[in-house]
C-alpha cells in the first residue's frame, strides 16, 4: 500500500505533461473515482515527515469514493468519502487499530481550464478547498475544513488515474485524544468521466460529432451518410450514390481513378488528361474524337497524320507526300494560278484554267499580232517573204517566245485572180514560209501549225482592187491549249 502512494507521488511530479487526448471535462461533466486512502496524524506537527509512509494509516482495500460535477471550465464540486484503520497517532506512536471515516464537500479549481493548461490535457492538476467532518472509532462526528492539490491522469478518453493530498483541520474533544486534531489525507485510484451531451442521439458525443445536430454513423464521425459509402454527405460530391472515399464519395465504374461524374467515357478506362477517355494511338486525342484512332496524328487535325506537313490530314490530302494547299485538297500549285500541278499544263507559269493553266497573250497583244500578220508581204506569185516584212515577223516571233506554252495556227489566203489550184498551193507555201521563219527564230515547231486556203475564205470583195488586196493576207491565230511543262 505504501509503495502505491510512492508511485502516486512520482505521478504528481509528471504534471508537466500536457498532451491532448480529446476529452474535456466541460463536455463530460460527471466524475466518479475510487481508490485507496491513507491518513497521517503525525505530519501536521512534523511536516518534515510528510513523505514517511510509516505514519500513514490505511486499509488494504478500496477506501475512498469521489463523486464530482463540473460547474464550468474552471470549477467543480466533489463529494468525497474516505476510510482508514488508524495504527499511528499524532506523536508517531502505535495505537490499537481504530476505525476512521470522513466525508467532505470540495470546491475544486481546475488548472486544465483552457487558460492555464489545455482543457483536454492528459494531465489535469487541480487545487481544492473543503468542508466536512470525520469520526474516529465512533467518538462522534468532528467538523473539519482544509484544502489540497491533486492530479488527474487521463490515459484514455474517459478513464484515468488520480492522486490527491490534503490538509484537514479538525476540532479536538475536551479530553486528550492522540488522533484528534489536524490530519493529512492521501488518496489515489481510478477515475472515470461521463455525461457527455449527444444532441442528435446517434451515440456519438457532441464533442466528437462532426455533425452534432444530425444523426450519423461512427464511420463518418456522426455525420449523415445517405448512400452508406463511408463518406459524410457534407463531404460527398455524390451523396445519393455509393462511391469511393478517394473520389469524394463518387463512383468510378471503369476503375480509371476518375469519378463517373467527371468521366466523359465512364465505361472505358482512360486518362485524366483526356477526361477519362482512352487514346489507343497515344496522340493526345481521345478515341471518341479521333478521326484516325488507330494511327498517331496531330491534335489540330483531330488525331490524323499529315505526312507532308501542309496542314491537311493525309486522309483528305490528294497529294499526301507533297506539300500543297487546302483549296486544292493538299496538292501543290507552284505557279499559284489555282490549278494543281498535276493538272496544270504549265505548272511553272500561271495561266487561266481555260488554257490548262498556261499563260495566254493579252487581248491587246493578240489584236496587234493580227494587224501585223496581215501586213506580211511576199514576192508576187512566190512564197518568198519580202525583206520589209522581217521586222513584223520578228515582233510576232518575240510574242510567241514570250508565251512559250502557247500553240499557233498560221493561215495563208489569196484573192481569186488566176487558177484556183495554183492559188491554194501558193497560200499553203506562203503559210509554211512564215512558219519556217518563226522556227528559225527559236519557236518550237510543235507549237506551230500552218495551212493555206487559197481564195476560199475572202474577207472583202474580189471585184475591186482594194478588196483583192485585202483578201491576199496571212492570219496567225492562238490555239488556246497549253503545252505541258515537265
Amino acid at each position: 500500500m505504501r509503495n502505491l502512494f510512492k508511485l502516486s507521488a512520482l505521478m504528481m511530479l509528471a504534471g508537466l505533461i500536457n498532451t491532448s487526448v480529446n476529452a474535456q471535462s466541460t463536455t463530460r461533466p460527471w466524475l466518479v473515482g475510487v481508490g485507496v486512502n491513507a491518513v497521517d496524524f503525525h505530519a501536521p506537527s512534523e511536516f518534515g515527515d510528510y513523505f514517511k509512509t510509516s505514519y500513514w494509516n490505511s486499509v488494504p482495500a478500496i477506501a475512498h469514493l469521489t463523486v464530482g460535477r463540473c460547474l464550468n471550465s474552471s470549477f467543480g464540486l466533489d463529494l468525497q468519502l474516505g476510510g482508514a484503520r488508524v495504527t499511528s497517532d499524532s506523536a508517531g506512536n502505535e495505537v490499537g487499530g481504530k476505525g476512521f471515516f470522513n466525508g467532505n464537500l470540495n470546491l475544486r479549481y481546475k488548472f486544465d481550464n483552457g487558460y492555464i493548461i489545455k482543457e483536454n490535457a492528459v494531465v489535469g492538476p487541480y487545487a481544492f478547498l473543503r468542508v466536512g467532518g470525520s469520526s474516529v472509532s465512533g467518538d462522534g462526528f468532528r467538523p473539519n475544513a482544509g484544502g489540497g492539490i491533486g492530479f488527474n491522469f487521463w490515459f484514455w478518453k474517459d478513464f484515468g488515474l488520480y492522486a490527491q493530498t490534503s490538509y484537514n483541520w479538525a476540532t479536538e474533544d475536551d479530553g486528550y485524544n492522540p488522533v484528534d486534531g489536524p490530519y493529512m489525507e492521501h488518496t489515489a485510484g481510478v477515475v472515470v468521466r461521463f455525461g457527455a451531451k449527444d444532441t442528435d442521439k446517434d451515440g456519438i458525443a457532441d464533442e466528437d460529432d462532426a455533425c452534432p445536430t444530425e444523426a450519423g454513423p461512427q464511420t463518418t464521425k456522426g455525420c449523415p451518410d445517405r448512400d452508406n459509402d463511408g463518406v459524410a454527405d457534407k463531404m460527398d460530391a455524390c451523396p445519393d450514390v455509393a462511391g469511393l472515399a478517394t473520389l469524394s464519395g463518387c463512383p468510378d465504374a471503369d476503375g480509371d481513378g476518375i469519378a463517373d461524374k467527371d468521366d466523359q467515357c465512364p465505361s472505358e478506362v482512360g486518362s485524366k488528361e483526356l477526361m477519362g477517355c482512352p487514346d489507343k494511338d497515344g496522340d493526345g486525342v481521345a478515341d471518341k474524337n479521333d478521326l484516325c484512332p488507330d494511327v498517331k496524328g496531330l491534335v489540330n487535325l483531330k488525331g490524323c497524320p499529315d505526312s507532308d506537313g501542309d496542314g491537311i490530314a493525309d486522309k483528305d490530302d490528294k497529294c499526301p507526300t507533297r506539300k500543297g494547299v487546302a483549296s486544292l485538297q493538299g496538292c501543290p500549285d507552284r505557279d499559284g494560278d489555282g490549278i494543281a500541278d498535276d493538272e496544270d499544263r504549265c505548272p511553272q507559269d500561271a495561266g487561266p484554267a481555260s488554257n490548262g493553266g498556261c499563260p495566254v497573250p493579252k487581248a491587246e497583244e493578240i489584236q496587234q499580232l493580227n494587224v501585223s500578220a496581215k501586213s506580211i508581204k511576199f514576192v508576187t506569185g512566190s512564197d518568198k517573204i519580202q525583206t520589209e516584212s522581217n521586222k513584223t515577223l520578228d515582233d510576232i516571233a518575240a510574242l510567241m517566245l514570250k508565251y512559250p506554252n502557247t500553240r499557233w495556227s498560221i493561215e495563208g489566203h489569196t484573192d481569186n485572180t488566176g487558177n484556183a489550184n495554183k492559188n491554194l498551193d501558193l497560200s499553203k507555201r506562203r503559210a509554211a514560209s512564215v512558219k519556217n521563219y518563226f522556227i528559225a527564230k527559236g519557236v518550237a515547231a510543235d507549237r506551230l501549225d500552218s495551212d493555206g486556203f487559197g481564195a476560199t475564205r475572202p474577207v472583202a470583195d474580189n471585184k475591186t482592187a482594194a478588196g483583192r488586196a485585202e483578201n491576199r493576207r496571212t492570219e496567225i491565230k492562238l490555239i488556246e491549249i497549253g503545252v505541258k511543262q515537265q
